[in-house]
């Protein structure tokens, strides 16, 4: 099952041929080992957990916004630029409990349009043990509609130890509906069996762990919707 935060691109200003991002791309991790990644102005944000976490994207001469992208690290595992982490383990994963999930029987299953396409909105909470190298995630900041310029999402993001002193990138969410500004938390956390989803489609309670001293946020950018 794919996983996908909303992929949002700047519209094309002129009409130009799309090309694929450098194939190659040398990271340096903190160990001073080297990986290769076929992204575009690709940045290493951390590593969690035997992934590198990376910004970039995937063509180049193209208005494709920046995203957070995974990659599998071979070798040791752990939470390797971020220090002071505690060797324990952590308590069984909680479900959130879902407000949406009890509407929508109510409703007989239908979906407002307003929440689709949203933040891992069809995943299913728990831990899953599949190689999420590629899997492309949402890059915080402001988004604005490309055609009104309204503000339509507020977006912020963290990582290092952000759920019980485990190694977890989280999102934190807010979007305009026709009722005004609806918030959402998406989270994954790197344990040894697998990495965990969780989706809370009308809460944030993650934004408590953020005072954190080890989960730290990656600064925002002000970006426009695709077309």
């Amino acid at each position: 099952m794919k996983y996908f935060l909303p992929l949002l691109m700047v519209p094309l200003l002129c009409f130009s041929p799309c090309m694929s991002a450098y194939s190659g791309i040398a990271l340096t991790l903190s160990d001073k080992r080297t990986i290769e990644v076929d992204l575009a102005e690709a940045k290493l944000i951390s590593e969690l957990n035997g992934y590198a976490i990376i910004a970039g994207r995937t063509c180049v001469d193209c208005d494709e916004n920046t995203a957070i992208f995974l990659e599998k690290i071979d070798g040791p595992r752990g939470l390797r630029p971020l220090s002071g982490a505690e060797d324990e383990e952590p308590p069984e994963p909680e479900r959130f409990a879902s407000e949406e999930e009890l509407r929508a029987e109510e409703d007989g299953g239908k979906e407002d349009a307003s929440i689709l396409d949203r933040p891992q909105a069809d995943a299913t909470d728990g831990v899953v043990d599949l190689d999420l190298s590629g899997e492309r995630f949402t890059y915080p900041g402001q988004y604005r509609d490309y055609l009104t310029r309204e503000l339509v999402e507020k977006t912020r993001m963290f990582y290092g130890n952000c759920h019980e002193n485990s190694p977890a990138l989280l999102w934190l969410s807010e979007y305009r509906t026709d009722k005004g500004w609806a918030k959402e938390e998406y989270l994954l956390v790197f344990r040894d069996e697998g990495v965990e989803h969780r989706y809370n489609p009308s809460r944030q309670p993650s934004i408590y762990a953020t005072k954190n001293a080890n989960c730290k946020e990656l600064p925002g950018v002000s970006m426009t919707t695709e077309p």
